[in-house]
């Protein structure tokens, strides 16, 4: 299902262009020149990934010229939003990409994707909640279970189903007295 990657892709320049253009709509509020570029900038990047096939090349230029204008002009702006760290930006992604699947993949492809990863949930919380469960081990089973999330959101349902089943694995070693600080 290779189309959930170009999802993942879309998914990502949508977030920088939402937060920034908020940012920079707000500093051009008088200005009736600055907003013509913004929208401009907006329309030229939505156009591109509202495309059939979308053209993640020329959204992510449009968005490069609204990231250049705002360091021009309004780098030190207290307000600016400054770039996520990896983590958060990819929860921020992860959560528009879902959006944009929901709304082009078939139901039963859906259907599918929600039971593996209510199925993920489930087992990592009662493999988290288990009593007794080595640090090592429990980080572990946070990683593996980061992997099946990632797999599931790339569309990847085969490798997110061995991802929990690895967990589980990983989740049922007897601990070894390690301790983590």
């Amino acid at each position: 299902m290779a189309g959930l990657y170009e999802i993942w892709q879309r998914a990502e320049v949508s977030r920088r262009l939402d937060v920034l253009s908020g940012f920079v709509a707000m500093c051009v509020a008088g200005d009736d020149n600055a907003r013509r570029r913004l929208a401009r900038l907006v329309a030229g990047a939505g156009a591109a990934l509202s495309a059939s096939p979308p053209d993640l090349t020329v959204a992510a230029e449009y968005l490069d010229e609204l990231v250049w204008w705002a360091d021009t002009e309004w780098a030190d702006h207290p307000y600016r939003p400054a770039e996520a760290r990896p983590d958060e930006a990819d929860r921020q992604t992860r959560d528009y990409a879902k959006d944009l699947r929901h709304a082009v993949l078939p139901a039963h492809v859906r259907h599918e994707m929600a039971r593996i990863e209510l199925s993920l949930e489930v087992r990592f919380a009662a493999l988290c909640r288990q009593p007794g469960l080595d640090c090592r081990i429990r980080q572990d089973v946070y990683y593996v279970a980061g992997r099946a999330a990632m797999a599931l959101d790339l569309g990847h349902l085969e490798v997110a189903e061995q991802e929990i089943r690895r967990m589980e694995q990983v989740g049922s070693v007897k601990p070894r007295g390690s301790h983590c600080r």
